[in-house]
């Protein structure tokens, strides 16, 4: 009789990482300010005590689920926006970011839903939070930009960190968006593409 093939078994699931899927869910569907620790405990199958020792504060676990939440490890097109040259063109950067920037974000609408509809109620340390998270990614574009107006690719009298906001915005506009009920009548590739354009005729010195 052929020995069986043993079956690889499956990596544990820790506490922390429970609660964390657990405290996803619950923000998303309580609300930030509602959400408490007791029901992510029972979520996520431990105790309360379990889930201070493992982050201490609501605050702090809020931060562990935007982090997996936005982990660019765990998301190819956000890896091709980071690999890309140096010396990239200016569509090239401009579309990798737009299309890594929506990836994300679509992934975890019902979570920006939420932080959209509490943000006037964050206190310093939940703002803290989210700069942390959304900072970066807004810092490396502005690098981007600013290098390649140094090279003369970007007109001088543009503010790039005021171009990467204008391109967050229309990227965070239409997500949401597109989670409503009724039908857009265009397609998420055409608009992103469409921000694309805009941008890069709006600010390449070469006006291509």
């Amino acid at each position: 009789m052929p020995a069986r093939t043993p079956v690889p078994s499956r990596p544990k699931v820790t506490a922390s990482e429970k609660l964390v899927e657990a405290a996803a869910i619950v923000f998303a569907r309580d609300g930030l300010s509602s959400a408490t620790t007791r029901e992510i405990a029972r979520t996520a199958g431990v105790n309360e005590v379990t889930l201070f020792r493992n982050f201490q504060t609501k605050q702090n676990l809020l931060a562990a689920v935007l982090e997996k939440a936005f982990e660019r490890k765990t998301n190819p097109l956000a890896e091709k926006f980071d690999s890309l040259p140096e010396r990239a063109s200016l569509r090239e950067v401009i579309a990798a970011f737009a299309e890594a920037d929506y990836s994300s974000l679509k992934q975890n609408v019902s979570l920006m839903r939420v932080l959209v509809g509490e943000i006037q109620k964050f206190e310093e340390h939940e703002m803290k939070v989210l700069r942390a998270i959304f900072r970066p990614r807004r810092d490396q574009l502005t690098k981007r930009l600013r290098d390649a107006q140094a090279r003369g690719e970007v007109i001088a009298d543009v503010n790039p960190a005021i171009v990467v906001d204008q391109l967050v915005g229309m990227i965070f506009t239409h997500v949401l968006r597109s989670d409503c009920p009724f039908k857009l009548e265009y397609k998420q590739d055409q608009y992103v593409r469409a921000c694309v354009d805009l941008i890069v005729r709006g600010i390449s010195s070469s006006r291509k």
